[in-house]
């Protein structure tokens, strides 16, 4: 089955309250945001006259906002996908990004070319690395998805369309039993 986001959030609601002892209106329905908001600024030059009559230069930054794919909401909504339809209590995100710590600087990440999402479904490993927009696989990553795919583990990259090409996508890779 394909879900609509709607269809998907109230599926994980009812899954959520029949798994608690709570009553059904304190359950909390969770939310998947797959865009914000992203603030722009251009710079605009624009001619100004004192009170002599003399031209000078303004430059205003106006902020324009504009909406923009989530990665990370993308993530939270893939990985709650895999738990909740395939039943999956493994899949974990993982972190690749490194860290900066005052007085130190920049710390790089040891987790370099480890995918977004690991775990295990129906008993092959899966490793899922999400792209949105413009963003494109690193060598790093493809070296990783030569040692996953020569181990026999899945390796699926993932650039986000939409929720039901997501869910089309997965399904072709690994069937629902």
């Amino acid at each position: 089955m394909i879900y609509t986001l709607k269809q998907f959030i109230d599926y994980v609601h009812v899954i959520d309250c029949l798994n608690t002892t709570a009553p059904p209106h304190t359950v909390v329905k969770k939310k998947y945001s797959v865009t914000k908001r992203k603030e722009k600024h251009k710079a605009v030059k624009r001619t100004e006259y004192d009170k002599n009559l003399v031209p000078y230069e303004v430059i205003v930054q106006p902020s324009v906002t504009t909406a923009v794919h989530d990665t990370n909401g993308i993530t939270r909504l893939i990985l709650d996908y895999l738990r909740y339809v395939y039943g999956s209590t493994s899949v974990r995100r993982i972190s690749s990004e490194g860290k900066y710590r005052p007085g130190v600087g920049f710390i790089p990440s040891s987790n370099k070319g480890l995918s977004d999402i690991e775990g295990i479904i129906y008993g092959k490993f899966l490793s899922l690395e999400v792209k949105v927009g413009k963003d494109s696989i690193r060598p790093s990553q493809l070296k990783r998805k030569a040692e996953i795919e020569k181990d026999g583990g899945i390796y699926y990259l993932c650039k986000w369309q939409d929720f039901e090409h997501f869910q089309r996508e997965i399904q072709q890779l690994i069937p629902i039993e």
